[in-house]
C-alpha cells in the first residue's frame, strides 16, 4: 500500500499525458476499431523499442501474423465440416504457427508482436471484435482491417503520445 501512495503523490504530468491519450482512445470506437487492439499496438510500441523502427518492425510483423491468423481461421472453417472436434483445429493451426516462429529468425521480425498478431486475430475472430457481415470472405478482410489495423495504429499512438510528453519537457533515453 506503502508504494501506491507513494506512487500517486508522484504522479507527474507526463502520467497525466497517457491518461487522458488513454481515454481519448475510446473515440477510435465510433469507427468501430477494436479499443483493445489498439492499447496492445501501443504496447508493442513500448516493449520492442519505443522508437521509429519499434513502428516499422511492429507493423510488418503484425501484418505477418494477421495473415498467418487468417490462414488458420480460413483452414479451421473449412475442415469443421468434415473432421472431428479439434482435428481442424490442429491442422490449421500447427503450419501456420511454425511458419510464424520460423520467420522469428528473420532480422527485424518481432516475437513478441507475431504472436500477440496472431492472437490477436484468431481470438477476435471467433468473438466477434470488428464489423461482422453476412459475407464470409468480406469478414476475414474486415477481422484483418479492423483488428490488426487497430493494432498499427496503436503502435502510432505509442509514438504521438510520447512526442506530446517530449513538448511537455520529458525526455526518454531512447529515440
Amino acid at each position: 500500500m506503502d508504494k501506491l501512495i507513494y506512487a500517486i503523490k508522484n504522479a507527474n504530468r507526463e502520467d497525466f499525458i497517457m491518461a487522458t491519450a488513454s481515454g481519448l482512445t475510446a473515440l477510435f470506437m465510433l469507427v468501430d476499431i477494436p479499443v483493445w487492439a489498439v492499447f496492445i499496438g501501443w504496447t508493442w510500441y513500448l516493449s520492442i523499442g519505443a522508437n521509429v523502427r519499434a513502428i516499422k518492425e511492429g507493423a510488418i510483423t503484425c501484418i505477418l501474423g494477421g495473415v498467418l491468423a487468417l490462414s488458420s481461421v480460413v483452414c479451421i472453417d473449412l475442415l469443421k465440416p468434415y473432421l472431428p472436434w479439434l482435428l481442424p483445429n490442429i491442422i490449421g493451426v500447427f503450419p501456420n504457427i511454425l511458419l510464424l516462429i520460423l520467420t522469428f529468425k528473420i532480422p527485424g521480425i518481432q516475437p513478441l508482436v507475431g504472436f500477440n498478431a496472431f492472437s490477436c486475430i484468431f481470438a477476435g475472430y471467433y468473438l466477434n471484435g470488428f464489423p461482422v457481415h453476412p459475407d464470409y470472405w468480406l469478414n476475414i478482410v474486415l477481422a484483418f482491417l479492423y483488428i490488426n489495423g487497430g493494432n498499427i495504429i496503436g503502435l502510432f499512438e505509442g509514438w504521438f503520445v510520447q512526442r506530446i510528453c517530449r513538448l511537455a519537457g520529458y525526455t526518454p533515453n531512447n529515440d
